[in-house]
């Protein structure tokens, strides 16, 4: 089913967790509610579940407005960050209770624990108890719980945030290749890792402070963010957000001086110059002069640490023998080789992507 949002708020008190937010969710889309920590996106979950009752705005699924209508009737499935597994009973009887609710007869519900289980690889694990699961298996369970109603929408908050590195990294491929190609179930997915919502989503919607600042697709938010808090939040390293002054065609940015055609002929005044670490190349040739502060050693890459003037911006690497070259050094050379991205430093917009450009130290 679809879902849609049309200008829902939120408050808790004095505090608006949501602030009028309006999206539509398309029917077998995969799609991320991605942000910071308090931003407002599990409290927006739990509104399109019905277990909180938005103060304004109203909730349609499938093109019905549902505000009013119970949680329980709303054909949906909301699986946990905490799992919320049943500790009394086993797992066959945790995947079988709500069918058990719902007075499924015997066999139906043991035929589809069964087909469900199968699915998610944990036959072997039926007769324990959540106590003897690793996280992994309790996460399955709880996906399985969720799985064999077969709803029309999942709402997962945050399922693999407590889950170690590898195999969180496992199971997001093994969620987005079950729920969105097998069982092609509109899926809304929560989580504060940017890294998880783009290998995962068909369409992000990037909240900040109870907003939806930004929706588009992953790459989408990577090649054109609208503002400095997508620009910051969408990428690995995070994007170079440095404070510089447009006068008259140019941009100066601490002793640098960048020319332009693309350049907006009235744009003046302070500006925010972005650029992505994998588009600076540092050297101890060529380029403009930076004092190299710092490097972090990633195995498959370097990030390079420098300050330019009094602004730090950190370059990303995967050459072989680049920290072997840098050590010793007090100064390196940056060459901008990607696109450089012009916000309003009052508005935080996004002005212009500048594709062809010139840097000269002044």
């Amino acid at each position: 089913m679809s879902v849609s949002l049309r200008g829902v708020s939120k408050r808790f008190g004095r505090v608006e967790a949501v602030r009028r937010v309006s999206l539509d969710i398309e029917r077998g889309e995969f799609f991320v509610l991605l942000g910071p920590s308090g931003s407002g996106k599990s409290t927006l979950l739990r509104i399109i579940a019905g277990l909180e009752e938005p103060d304004e705005g109203e909730v349609l699924i499938d093109g019905r407005v549902v505000n009013e209508v119970d949680p329980s009737r709303r054909d949906i499935a909301f699986v946990f960050q905490n799992y919320a597994l049943y500790p009394h009973m086993r797992v066959y009887d945790n995947i079988a209770f709500p069918l058990r609710m719902r007075k499924f007869p015997k066999e139906q519900i043991r035929e589809r624990v069964m087909e469900v289980a199968e699915m998610l690889s944990i036959t072997h694990l039926l007769d324990k108890y959540p106590h003897q699961l690793s996280g992994g298996e309790q996460q399955r369970v709880a996906l399985a719980r969720a799985i064999v109603r077969r709803p029309k929408v999942f709402l997962l908050d945050e399922p693999l945030s407590n889950l170690d590195a590898k195999l969180r990294v496992r199971l997001r491929f093994e969620l987005r290749k079950l729920l969105h190609d097998e069982l092609k179930t509109t899926t809304i997915y929560v989580t504060h890792d940017q890294v998880e919502a783009m290998t995962m989503a068909d369409r992000i919607a990037v909240i900040n402070k109870g907003e939806v600042v930004q929706v588009d697709t992953p790459i989408g938010l990577y090649e054109k963010p609208e503002n400095t808090f997508v620009a910051g939040f969408i990428g690995t390293p995070p994007m170079n957000l440095l404070s510089a002054r447009a006068e008259e065609g140019t941009i100066v940015l601490e002793g640098v001086s960048i020319t332009s055609p693309d350049i907006p002929s009235g744009l003046r005044g302070e500006v925010v110059v972005g650029i992505r670490p994998q588009d600076v190349e540092v050297s101890i040739g060529e380029g403009v002069r930076a004092r190299l502060i710092g490097m972090e050693k990633l195995g498959g890459g370097v990030i390079v640490h420098a300050l330019l003037g009094r602004q730090e911006i950190t370059s990303y690497t995967e050459r072989r023998g680049v920290e072997s070259r840098l050590e010793g050094e007090e100064y390196v050379a940056l060459l901008f080789r990607g696109p450089l991205y012009v916000f309003d430093a009052q508005t935080e917009k996004l002005v212009k992507v500048l594709s062809e450009y010139r840097v000269e130290e002044l």
